[in-house]
């Protein structure tokens, strides 16, 4: 294990927000840092049932939920399109991108992401690096010869010229917890913020997504119907729940369409889905609230 992946290990302990993360989480974080098949560039597979069979007594839920933990602590940024985790901050930890001999290797595992959400993200994580940096890295200090500069190297070049971008707030150091939205106490689908290719991407240069109550004519998109058939979840009462329960805790979030997604994820299969939601449609289901708003 890299050096400086390994006092990521230990120095880790020092930050309150990891020590506010639930064991599972933790250990998953653990996981995906010491995955063989972890890349370069922080990205790993992200197949929850199979990551749950490394571990007596864990489903393949146990892992979601774990996963969305790190990810509304932004720990970590989850693409369930492409089945794909990113280790938000391994490119600034790891110490890769001081050796030379590695740049190379991280050039060829970027263009190996799927993931245009975890690409933008990782070329987001190193542009800020740059930023902080523009001369490069200092060396050690046994070691002689100007800074480590790896933002010339041809290898690299794909990765600073790809769209950047950050699915939610920029943290600042080691990674910490951005307020977003969470599940209740009252037994509700733990919510969060989760990344999907299918959510619009910021603004070029935009760092920061203001966190906002769930606005009034909020409705499921024509992918939430889609989740929900899938599933066999009930679109209307979980749009219902969902919005009930935002108003009823003043949630404030970044995404709300995210939320929803992993909302949905979480709902338990209904036995009269089919009936509730034929002919439902996104329109359908705003024109539908704007009523309710209306008489209310």
């Amino acid at each position: 294990m890299p050096r400086d992946r390994a006092n990521l290990r230990i120095d880790i302990w020092g930050d309150q927000d990891w020590r506010d993360l639930s064991l599972g989480a933790q250990w998953l974080y653990e996981y995906l840092l010491t995955s063989p098949k972890l890349l370069y560039v922080g990205v790993a597979d992200w197949r929850p049932g199979r990551i749950s069979k490394l571990v007596s007594g864990v489903s393949a839920s146990d892992v979601e939920r774990f996963g969305a933990e790190l990810e509304t602590a932004r720990f970590a940024v989850i693409d369930i399109e492409t089945d794909e985790i990113q280790i938000r901050s391994f490119l600034r930890h790891d110490g890769i991108l001081q050796n030379p001999n590695m740049w190379k290797s991280i050039g060829l595992d970027f263009t190996a992401v799927s993931s245009k959400v975890l690409m933008a993200s990782i070329a987001h994580e190193v542009r800020r690096l740059r930023d902080e940096n523009p001369e490069g890295f200092k060396r050690a200090k046994d070691e002689k010869g100007p800074p480590i500069n790896p933002w010339q190297s041809p290898h690299l070049r794909t990765l600073l010229d790809s769209p950047s971008d950050t699915p939610t707030r920029t943290p600042s150091g080691t990674p910490s917890k951005t307020p977003s939205y969470t599940g209740s106490d009252s037994g509700s689908p733990t919510t969060t913020a989760t990344s999907t290719s299918t959510e619009a991407s910021l603004p070029a240069g935009d760092e920061r997504i203001k966190e906002t109550r769930l606005p009034k004519d909020w409705a499921p998109t024509a992918s939430h119907m889609e989740i929900a058939k899938s599933r066999g979840v009930d679109i209307i009462a979980e749009a219902d729940n969902f919005r009930l329960h935002a108003e009823t805790h003043d949630r404030h979030a970044a995404r709300w369409n995210a939320a929803f997604t992993t909302w949905l994820k979480k709902a338990k299969p209904a036995q009269r889905t089919a009936q509730t939601a034929r002919g439902m449609t996104p329109d359908e289901m705003r024109r539908r609230r704007e009523e309710a708003m209306s008489r209310g």
